[in-house]
């Protein structure tokens, strides 16, 4: 897709879910508030004359249109290493770089779910719609160019699901988080998943979409933490028929130590649960733990598996 008349190309540079490790995709993770802010840092050169940025728990992607690819990549480039901490050596081990053609029908396979962990996923089409309406914005850098784009993305990405069977028994993130931990939990907790004792430390989509996966397998009860009561309060509306107990954070660890399974679906950038705060907590004994992780950045210290009591889960693995 190009501009003939602003002689601008279409690019996209992102870690690949299939290739990149966790570790650095949640180095350059941004949340959906900071994308125009981010998508406008990168124009600000003038190497790049439109950009809109794509960052979910398990993609991290920057759309953009310039005159001069070259330029525009080792501006795009300096820019994600200098955000990232990581060298671009090591970015570029990472990185996929797409222009023109494969550019247009690379965000063609992601909004239609082709290009997900899981094929068919329906969450990554409401994320590419959620990338085309801030790249218009009053604040955003889209212009005409990334808004055709990833509007046409958009429409095809519906396309696929009404004209198709690929939605058919498709899980999302959350719903693997709750089949595993299911499949795990008589196998290493010695306790049938219908008796385990649940608690979700978040309170954002992954956590609704997964109460809406465990309430389809006959939920009750299950206890979510989070740092405010508003989100909490919004999902014991929605989900009238499960026992919905709000904790806010300074509870986390009473929680945790009552619980059987605790899932993990915050936006914070630093580990919420880790070897040290399970030990200073007087956690890192006792009866077995099943701690599942559906985070980028993640949530839980890799260090929990060293924990023998533990059995630490990050679903992107």
């Amino acid at each position: 897709m190009e501009a003939a008349s602003k002689g601008l190309q279409v690019h996209v540079v992102g870690l690949s879910i299939h290739h990149a490790e966790v570790e650095v995709r949640e180095q350059l993770a941004i949340p959906e508030a900071e994308w125009n802010a981010a998508a406008a840092e990168i124009c600000d050169s003038g190497h790049v004359a439109e950009a809109a940025v794509l960052s979910t728990c398990n993609r991290f992607e920057v759309y953009y249109a310039a005159s001069d690819p070259r330029a525009a990549m080792a501006h795009v480039t300096s820019y994600l290493a200098q955000r990232s901490g990581l060298p671009v050596s090591v970015l570029r081990r990472n990185l996929f770089m797409l222009s023109g053609d494969d550019a247009v029908w690379h965000i063609m396979r992601v909004a239609g779910g082709l290009d997900s962990l899981v094929v068919g996923e329906g969450q990554i089409l409401s994320q590419v719609r959620q990338c085309y309406l801030h790249s218009v914005e009053e604040t955003g850098s889209g212009g005409k160019v990334l808004a055709r784009l990833l509007n046409n993305a958009v429409a095809a990405g519906k396309r696929v699901r009404s004209e198709t069977a690929i939605s058919k028994g498709s899980v999302s993130i959350s719903s693997a988080a709750v089949e595993l931990s299911e499949m795990l939990s008589q196998q290493d907790l010695q306790l049938p998943f219908s008796e385990a004792r649940l608690a979700v430390v978040g309170a954002g989509k992954m956590t609704r979409l997964l109460i809406t996966h465990l309430a389809s397998r006959g939920l009750e009860k299950i206890t979510i933490v989070n740092r405010s009561l508003g989100r909490p309060q919004e999902l014991q509306e929605q989900f009238p028929d499960v026992d919905i107990e709000i904790k806010l954070m300074d509870d986390l660890w009473d929680v945790v130590g009552r619980s059987d399974i605790v899932y993990t679906a915050t936006s914070s950038v630093d580990y919420v649960i880790d070897e040290q705060k399970l030990e200073e907590n007087g956690l890192a004994s006792g009866r077995p733990l099943m701690l599942v992780d559906i985070s980028v950045p993640r949530n839980v210290g890799e260090n929990c598996n060293d924990v023998r009591i533990l059995v630490s889960v990050c679903i992107d693995h």
